[in-house]
């Protein structure tokens, strides 16, 4: 819970236009797919920028997606189950991404100096706001004891 604050979202009309931005900003594209294509998550290198593009259990990625995309990746599963729904399918993902990144470049992310202190200070502002909001109920609570006893 919470941890959509620390998301920048964006919105895209077109899945054509999203994943051109996105090949403008260094990132490949990995869909998820059981097709014969697709290559295990545990045999790709995580250390280049990806999006990964999950689709829900019952529709999968549409045929766009997987015709623009640059690879598709596919979560090796044994037993009578052939998917995960889209949030376990996400974490395994991601987990298994940082993972891979953290083993290959020594940590999970590339990001600039710059960047890294953006972030902090990101992190900062909300913390703070936070803090200030918990402080505030704190002295209000204690005037009304005090006022209170009196």
């Amino acid at each position: 819970m919470g941890g959509e604050k620390w998301l920048d979202i964006e919105l895209w009309n077109s899945t054509e236009r999203c994943f051109k931005v996105l090949k403008s900003r260094g990132y490949r594209i990995a869909t998820t797919h059981v097709g014969m294509d697709a290559v295990s998550i545990y045999d790709m290198d995580w250390s280049c920028p990806t999006a990964i593009v999950v689709g829900n259990e019952n529709s999968g990625i549409s045929n766009e997606a997987l015709e623009l995309s640059d690879l598709h990746c596919s979560i090796p599963m044994k037993g009578m189950v052939d998917s995960f729904n889209v949030f376990v399918a996400a974490g395994i993902l991601m987990h298994h991404a940082v993972c891979d990144r953290t083993s290959r470049l020594g940590c999970h992310g590339d990001l600039t100096l710059d960047d890294s202190q953006t972030l902090l200070e990101e992190f900062y502002l909300h913390h703070c706001k936070s803090a200030i909001s918990i402080a505030k109920e704190y002295a209000n609570r204690k005037l009304t004891r005090s006022t209170t006893k009196l």
